[in-house]
């Protein structure tokens, strides 16, 4: 199977790879890529049947994403691993089964246990314009440009409906409340002031469970908070890297 995913920065810099969240692709971490491969390693990857990776079809579609995570973070010795929503879900799990494969983790924008509301499921089955209006909605705090939602849409729009269904039925049944204590490594959690999807407390939980852990809280940012605020975002990555690395 063909997995794509975007790479800059110099090979020899610490590596960081990036999953994005339900429905997404590497452009998630657009900002990112561009302002931390100066300094690190990037890699943004795009799951099976996103972006421009081929889709398998499994019917374990978390196994197949974590498959897709391991294909990678295989290449290169300790790399950070960090993702998005659904991405910190696959990333939480991931660190809990390969431990010994990993140098730390980020996570942003998402929690031990990401519930949907019923609302999304009616959406993308009925509804699809519906759903990429409501993005705008729900993703973003209210100070956002309408050209980063209008970009945003356009991206999610890229991405099949029964795509993003599966995405979001991995999210319903995603549920590590027990179990996120027994991660270990270094974990910087990441969490816009006015996220809606995945509220502060999602955040809280996890910085109280995860012994080795720093929380940011960042303001004026909602769920999409790498892109709204990215230079804050990159700084305190950059900032977190240089404690342990």
């Amino acid at each position: 199977m063909s997995l794509n995913w975007e790479e800059a920065g110099d090979p020899n810099n610490k590596t960081i790879i990036f999953v994005h969240g339900a429905g997404g692709s590497a452009a998630t971490w657009f900002l990112q890529i561009k302002g931390l491969s100066k300094y690190y390693h990037i890699i943004a990857i795009e799951l099976n049947g996103h972006g421009k990776s081929q889709d398998r079809s499994e019917n374990d579609v978390t196994q197949s994403y974590l498959i897709d995570i391991g294909d990678i973070v295989s290449k290169y010795k300790k790399p950070i691993l960090g993702g998005h929503s659904m991405g910190g879900a696959l990333t939480q799990l991931f660190s809990l089964q390969h431990p010994e494969l990993l140098g730390g983790i980020i996570l942003v924008g998402t929690g031990a246990r990401l519930r949907v509301n019923p609302l999304v499921f009616e959406m993308l089955d009925s509804n699809f314009d519906g759903y990429i209006e409501a993005l705008g909605t729900f993703m973003f705090h209210e100070g956002v440009s309408k050209e980063m939602i209008a970009v945003s849409r356009q991206e999610a729009r890229k991405c099949p409906p029964h795509i993003i269904r599966r995405d979001f039925e991995l999210c319903n049944q995603f549920d590590i409340m027990k179990a996120v204590s027994n991660i270990t490594m270094p974990a910087i959690i990441i969490v816009g002031e006015d996220d809606v999807m995945t509220p502060v407390k999602y955040a809280n939980y996890l910085h109280t469970s995860i012994k080795n852990s720093t929380i940011h809280i960042v303001k004026s940012a909602g769920h999409m908070v790498m892109l709204e605020q990215a230079l804050e975002v990159n700084s305190i990555i950059i900032s977190w890297l240089k404690t342990f690395t």
